[in-house]
């Protein structure tokens, strides 16, 4: 289908069926000069729909797709190539799911104006004010270089009307595309409706969608372009990072996230009070159970049994939330970086492994490149 209408030939249209130009070879010769005999009319011999082929003056066409089978069950027939259009219109009016879920998503909403603001600073005093969801996101916008894409799309955002007129024209039953025009015409012009009836039949499809979507975008109406523009930007790039503090989002199907603070540069001492320089890490929480804290990282730490990206730290005793808030989330990790900064005892040698060498020496990681 795809090869059909990148091409630009000649075809047939009658009663939405597709009539292809016929290939002649010497058996086909045969079969045509049977059907059609010199006694029968020069141009169309009987109603086109009802036969296979269909003679136009001295050229024969072929009967091939309905044209509006084809629109119903193009998703089937090319699934790769509907949803690459369907992205394509859907991101024409803004209507990825990513886009307006992001402003509804409870989860995201208590990362970022809850959780955040402990984290991060404004100014530099002592003190640390806490920061309204305006006033967030406003600092947000200026520690974080949002690209001007992202502000163009904001004042795109926060135009209704495309929508509104979208769902007026659904609403009001208007045929999806009209009967493609009878006759001689080109694959070239056929590709062009084709298009055009596939978006409207996608937007057909995604008409409970663009109701949410325009309720949600009417509840963010008086919301400044550049608060819209951060949240277009997290909804594309699933992802934030201000002051060492940041989240990721786990995957594109799901709202569910890694939270983490990273640790800086830090320093332990062994049994002999010598010191280790370890580098910096991100310590995480996944919004999804079980809330424990881990390192994201590939890493090594006498509390981390193995030296290897996404493991849990050991904490005795620790029993983790059974909730996900904004208090469990800081605490969470909270509890992760004090026992990678401060947990270690040098004198008891607790965790996994020592960070000297001891008498009795078992085999087991190394930390001698730390040392300072």
């Amino acid at each position: 289908m795809k090869q059909l209408l990148d091409s630009n030939i000649e075809i047939f249209v009658e009663s939405d069926f597709i009539y292809m130009p016929l290939l002649f070879d010497p058996e086909v010769v045969q079969e045509i000069q049977a059907l059609f005999q010199p006694q029968r009319p020069q141009a169309i011999s009987t109603p086109p729909a009802l036969n296979t082929i269909i003679r136009l003056s001295n050229r024969y066409f072929v009967k091939g797709l309905e044209i509006h089978s084809l629109l119903d069950n193009f998703k089937a027939i090319n699934a790769y190539d509907y949803e690459r259009l369907r992205n394509h219109y859907l991101r024409k009016y803004y209507l990825l799911s990513e886009i307006d879920d992001i402003f509804i998503d409870e989860t995201l909403r208590i990362i970022l104006f809850q959780v955040m603001p402990y984290f991060v600073r404004k100014n530099r005093r002592l003190e640390r004010k806490k920061l309204n969801n305006e006033e967030m996101l406003d600092f947000i916008s200026k520690k974080i270089n949002i690209p001007l894409k992202y502000h163009q799309d904001a004042k795109s955002f926060r135009n209704l009307e495309p929508l509104k007129e979208i769902l007026r024209n659904l609403k009001d039953q208007k045929p999806i595309t009209k009967f493609f025009k009878n006759g001689l015409t080109t694959t070239r012009k056929l590709r062009d409706w084709f298009n055009e009836a596939i978006q409207e039949k996608i937007l057909a499809d995604e008409q409970d969608r663009i109701e949410k979507s325009l309720q949600v975008r009417q509840e963010f109406s008086k919301t400044k372009t550049e608060h819209i523009a951060v949240m277009l930007y997290i909804a594309d790039t699933g992802a934030l990072e201000i002051d060492g503090f940041g989240f990721t989002k786990s995957n594109s199907y799901t709202q569910e996230y890694l939270v983490y603070k990273r640790t800086g540069e830090y320093t332990l001492q062994d049994y002999y009070a010598r010191s280790y320089l370890f580098p910096d890490c991100r310590v995480a929480i996944s919004t999804y159970t079980p809330f424990w804290p881990f390192v994201i990282e590939k890493y090594k730490h006498p509390f981390l049994l193995r030296h290897k990206p996404g493991q849990e730290i050991c904490m005795k005793d620790y029993r983790p939330p059974e909730e996900l808030t904004a208090e469990n989330i800081i605490n969470v990790l909270e509890e992760g970086l004090t026992a990678l900064r401060y947990g270690y005892d040098g004198r008891r040698r607790n965790g996994y492994h020592s960070l000297d060498k001891t008498w009795v020496h078992i085999p087991t990681i190394d930390f001698e490149e730390y040392r300072v």
